[in-house]
């Protein structure tokens, strides 16, 4: 399970980094257990709505559970985070 105060707090990180690729190190560093990827909001179907969403960063649930990973809206599959930049940022 993910905390929605953890990805909160990741996301306000993730949208003060320089380096977004560096950051999201960091956080793997840090969580180990977590799965974290970054992207353009762009690359997330239209049709899904961010968990959480910060500073101009929209963040998505993955789950691991199947085969491939997926995007879910049940923080208890899931296993990591993706931070989405919104569009214009």
């Amino acid at each position: 399970m993910i905390a929605i105060d953890l990805a909160r707090a990741l996301a306000r990180r993730f949208a003060g980094a320089a380096d977004g690729p560096s950051c999201l190190a960091a956080f793997r560093a840090e969580y180990p257990l977590l799965r974290f990827y970054g992207c353009s909001e762009d690359d997330i179907p239209p049709r899904l709505s961010p968990w959480v969403a910060v500073e101009g960063v929209a963040v998505y649930l993955v789950d691991a559970s199947a085969h491939c990973l997926s995007l879910t809206g049940d923080p208890e599959s899931a296993c990591g985070l993706v931070f989405a930049i919104e569009a214009g940022d």
